[in-house]
């Protein structure tokens, strides 16, 4: 075979010939950077394969058949100014005798990758003999923070590393291996590994799972908190450096952290002057919809300001040093001062709201609604029916079954991912039975923040497992679960949302529940027939006869003191699969509208809200 040097700006692509000689049309693009910044380092190791092509007046050109993507890699280094157009390049020539498009083919197939396995070990071999990571980026043109995951890999256990080898490549495969870098030593991915194997499920989530990594309330009060708090407390963590399943070894100083940084925006809030400061999850679902909000003035923070703040936030979060917190809260009540005044500080109020992430959010200038006014209609007097709990009170308790099923669906993959589809395929704009609405829009934050991109997206989920595909599905379907009544003719758990809530664990349902009924709200807001009833079902007869001669004060501490412990839920959180004192009640077949006169004004107000 002869080898011949010719000049760089002499060879073609093997596209451009006629015919055309190379074989590949996709990709040829691909990598070049990273292959330009390695040929630069360390020369062209495999010379350019060419053949010339003649026409009856001499060389028409030199064409590349094997080595194309190479080519281009030179080129862009004469554009980096690392060669010139005329330094000669290492080539060999097709045999004159073989179709130089058929050879090109044929080693193209015949070639086989290097497993990924034995790529990450050679360069772990090269950060141990004294190559920087840097060095490595630059020298093989690879990004920095893949470089640190190759090299997580590369130092992976001798007997993860031999189990690789020896499987198909898959994203399953490669998520466990991945999975095992959360390990703290190599004998823990040892032990880990072999109990695994014994058991038949060397999967990521279970790789996770044994090694803390699934703790999502702490994650959660990281996000809230802020890394930096968190350490700074003294906090440990492994962090995943494939995605976002850290190994929190503190959750205790997660929670601690999370608790005072939500109790400093409080502090914060109240320091401005609203009338009232609230959490979000204390005061049902139906406020972001519904409750009107005051315009803001002009006398918004200046970028210094902004600057300031965040700097005394990040004192305050790690020294609790008073100065600092005293500077913040007057810093915080001149600009509330400048952007809201006296009339709507004292009628208005302020809402923390935490997202299921740990996103948290300050909504400034609620208004809560006034008290529900009775009103009577002139005419007939009406057939006085059986007594029933206003509706502000039943879209509260809505609220907290929408909230409940949210958190108890998270846990359950299989249910959340038909949910999912279900509600996708059967959700509509006005008559929404489905407790499950699924929008277009994404969810991305809101206020201009950009969504992730869809190719993101697939890319992120496409090396997910199946099962933690299906723990996406039901997160999903988690954030979209609506099943807010604001009117009492229609209970929470209809006949559309009860087999959604039927097919959750009764256990995971029954907790959830429990942790979102707001006891001193129903049996403050509940009349005296109710809370009657409540004790009857909870306790006995007897106590219920001696409740109903009680005050109202009196009834409701009773009923608070004795009623929760017994596992009661109102009619409204009472769920299929419901097990404390007193009945489920009986679902129906009807149309909501029936019921509930409004119906399709509020489904449409909600949809465009939803769509703002």
């Amino acid at each position: 075979m002869t080898t011949r040097l010719i000049p760089l700006d002499q060879l073609r692509f093997g596209h451009e010939a006629d015919p055309p000689i190379n074989a590949r049309r996709v990709g040829r693009d691909d990598g070049i950077a990273e292959l330009a910044a390695s040929i630069g380092a360390h020369g062209l190791q495999t010379p350019l394969k060419v053949k010339e092509s003649h026409d009856k007046d001499g060389v028409v050109g030199i064409f590349v058949g094997t080595g194309n993507r190479r080519l281009a890699a030179l080129r862009l280094l004469v554009e980096q100014s690392q060669m010139a157009v005329s330094d000669p390049v290492e080539c060999t020539e097709f045999d004159a005798t073989v179709d130089a498009k058929e050879a090109a083919l044929a080693e193209q197939i015949n070639r086989i990758d290097l497993h990924p396995a034995d790529e990450y070990v050679e360069f772990r071999e090269l950060a141990d003999a004294g190559m920087s990571e840097l060095s490595i980026a630059s020298r093989f043109g690879i990004d920095p923070k893949r470089v640190k995951r190759i090299l997580a890999l590369g130092r992976l256990s001798s007997v993860v590393i031999d189990w690789w080898r020896q499987q198909e490549q898959s994203n399953e495969v490669f998520g466990a291996v991945c999975a095992f870098t959360l390990a703290p030593s190599l004998d823990d991915q040892e032990k880990l590994f072999k109990k695994l194997l014994k058991q038949g499920d060397v999967r990521a989530w279970a790789v996770k799972r044994a090694l803390g990594a699934d703790n999502p309330q702490a994650a959660r009060n990281i996000k809230i908190a802020g890394l930096e708090a968190y350490k700074a407390a003294g906090g440990q963590m492994t962090t995943d450096l494939f995605g976002d399943n850290h190994v929190i070894t503190d959750p205790d100083i997660a929670e601690k952290v999370a608790e005072e940084k939500i109790a400093a925006t409080i502090a914060g809030l109240k320091a401005e002057g609203w009338s009232w400061v609230s959490m979000g999850a204390d005061l049902g679902y139906y406020w972001e919809h519904s409750w009107k909000r005051e315009k803001a003035g002009d006398g918004k923070a200046t970028a210094d300001e902004k600057k300031q703040i965040k700097k005394l936030e990040k004192t305050v979060a790690k020294t609790g040093d008073a100065g600092c917190a005293e500077e913040l809260a007057a810093l915080q009540k001149a600009i509330a001062g400048r952007q809201w005044t006296p009339d709507q500080l004292s009628k208005a109020g302020a809402v923390v709201k935490i997202g299921h992430h740990g996103d948290l959010e300050v909504c400034r200038a609620v208004v809560k609604p006034q008290a529900e006014k009775k009103t009577h209609s002139t005419g007939a007097p009406k057939e006085k029916g059986p007594p029933t709990i206003s509706n502000a009170l039943h879209q509260r308790l809505s609220g907290q079954a929408t909230l409940a099923v949210r958190q108890a669906l998270q846990q359950e993959p299989r249910v959340g991912l038909v949910a999912l589809l279900a509600g996708f395929m059967t959700h509509r704009r006005m008559h929404a039975n489905s407790p499950v609405r699924v929008y277009h829009e994404g969810f991305a934050k809101k206020h201009g923040e950009d969504k992730e991109s869809f190719a993101s997206v697939f890319a992120r989920l496409s090396d997910m497992t199946d099962q933690e595909l299906f723990a996406v599905a039901a997160g999903c379907a988690a954030e979209a679960v609506h099943m807010e009544r604001p009117h009492n003719g229609r209970m929470p758990f209809d006949a559309d949302a009860a087999p959604l809530a039927a097919s959750i664990r009764p256990d995971l349902l029954a907790v959830a529940l429990q942790e979102t009924f707001d006891a001193a709200d129903y049996f403050g807001g509940a009349s005296k027939p109710f809370v009657v009833q409540a004790i009857r079902e909870a306790i006995n007869d007897e106590e219920a006869r001696k409740a109903d001669k009680m005050k109202k004060a009196d009834l409701t501490a009773f009923a608070l003191a004795n009623v929760p412990q017994t596992g009661w839920l109102p009619p409204e959180l009472r769920a299929p699969t419901y097990s404390g004192p007193g009945k489920v009640p009986e679902i129906g077949d009807h149309d909501p509208a029936e019921h509930d006169p409004d119906f399709d004004e509020v489904d449409e107000e909600e949809d465009e809200f939803e769509d703002a």
